[in-house]
């Protein structure tokens, strides 16, 4: 029989007295303590997943007792920002805003997206002229002007520029003066021309019908007419691909232009001229920033003047990455191992059984997240050699840019 009973816990032994009486006159015959052993904690474990600010750990809390205790921590993930939405405009003299958003956990941060600075008229704008030229009759003459800037943009009076006019009254040769305010500085001139007016014919003149005088009516030899060149045609750029050292551009020949000006926005930056050339493709060298956004327009251009700006091509300047590991591994597979673009999307593997990548020899596998550097190519055909290449490739809106393509793999299969 048990008396005494004290209930073992999880961290304390517990005991009973184990009695033994006669079962004829009820006198105790025995009494023995006996010691019962702690039972132990018996813990269930919680795993708290790390966020983008806070670590991870893992709570173990005994079902018994309630004990518990934290163990198994790990960092926090830190944010993962997107591509970044422009909330404020840069202008010449504000900065503008940059606001990016985790897409983890919906934090944002805002960075300055730098003033672009007054842009000069000094070089490169145009001014065009309502009459170019006048007669003389007293009156000062003010032609409506049209400005444009070296991007091709309609400038406006009064918020752009102010004009004034000089020499515009008495014959001869008189000038238009733009001159910049607010996103605009520096001064650009044109000039018309006011003529003398014709003189009343006197009487004692000729008849302008009676040629036998020393001058001809006939000038059928003496002049011949002169077509003038016209403005080229506007280009178009082709395509914009990542190389090795920087970024190709191809664009479309046009009849009668003599040469190309290549203009470049990096970033959120202002436009600038970065190339004149006679060819049809030119290779950024200097285009080598990792994750950065450059925009391109071409302009053709002849005496006659230049072209309006072909379309906008953008592109996200990648480097290309390489692989670390490309082995055949048992059951007629091939494990992959890359080295990380941590301003790509993700990354494009293509593998092949024909060194030239022919399309119907030619699968692709694209790997979202950039932090995804390792896949396996599966239900490969044992004895065949497959040749194996990859690129980063990043989305940003409905632009989608490529690295160029790593060295090719050989590999064979023999397992």
């Amino acid at each position: 029989m048990k008396e005494n009973e004290v209930e073992a816990t999880c961290t304390e032994d517990g005991s009973y007295d184990s009695v033994v009486y006669c079962t004829v006159c009820g006198e105790e015959i025995s009494r023995e303590t006996v010691t019962v052993p702690a039972t132990g904690h018996d813990y269930e474990a919680v795993v708290t997943e790390p966020t983008c600010t806070e670590g991870g750990y893992t709570t173990y809390t005994c079902t018994v007792c309630g004990d518990s205790y934290t163990a198994d921590e790990t960092d926090s993930l830190g944010h993962t920002w997107d591509a970044g939405v422009v909330t404020k405009e840069a202008t010449a003299t504000e900065d503008g805003v940059m606001t990016y958003t985790c897409t983890v956990c919906g934090e944002t941060k805002a960075e300055a997206i730098p003033a672009t600075g007054a842009v000069d008229l000094t070089t490169g704008c145009t001014l065009t002229l309502s009459t170019s030229t006048y007669t003389y009759d007293g009156a000062a003459k003010t032609p409506t002007v049209t400005v444009k800037d070296a991007e091709g943009n309609t400038l406006t009076e009064g918020v752009d520029y102010t004009v004034s006019y000089s020499d515009n009254t008495a014959v001869g040769t008189a000038t238009v003066t733009v001159t910049g305010i607010g996103s605009y500085t520096g001064t650009a001139t044109a000039t018309f021309t006011i003529e003398e007016a014709a003189q009343e014919p006197s009487g004692d003149q000729d008849d302008p019908g009676d040629t036998s005088g020393d001058t001809s009516g006939d000038t059928s030899g003496d002049q011949s007419g002169t077509e003038e060149q016209a403005v080229p045609d506007a280009t178009k750029i082709t395509s914009a691909v990542n190389k090795a050292k920087g970024i190709k551009l191809t664009w479309n020949a046009v009849d009668g232009a003599t040469s190309y000006q290549v203009y470049r926005k990096v970033g959120n930056g202002s436009w600038k001229k970065v190339k004149t050339t006679s060819a049809t493709s030119w290779t950024d060298t200097s285009a080598t920033k990792n994750g950065t956004k450059y925009q391109y327009k071409v302009y053709a251009v002849n005496d006659a003047g230049k072209s309006s700006a072909s379309a906008t091509k953008t592109i996200y300047r990648l480097t290309a990455k390489h692989f670390t590991r490309a082995k055949n591994v048992k059951c007629r597979k091939i494990s992959l191992k890359w080295t990380r673009n941590t301003k790509a999307t993700g990354y494009i593997i293509q593998y092949s059984t024909s060194k030239s990548f022919t399309s119907s020899t030619t699968k692709t596998v694209k790997i979202k997240g950039n932090k995804n550097l390792t896949t396996t190519l599966k239900n490969l055909k044992k004895g065949k050699t497959y040749y194996i290449r990859m690129r980063p490739y990043k989305t940003s809106g409905s632009v989608t840019s490529y690295a160029g393509w790593s060295k090719v793999k050989k590999v064979k299969v023999t397992k």
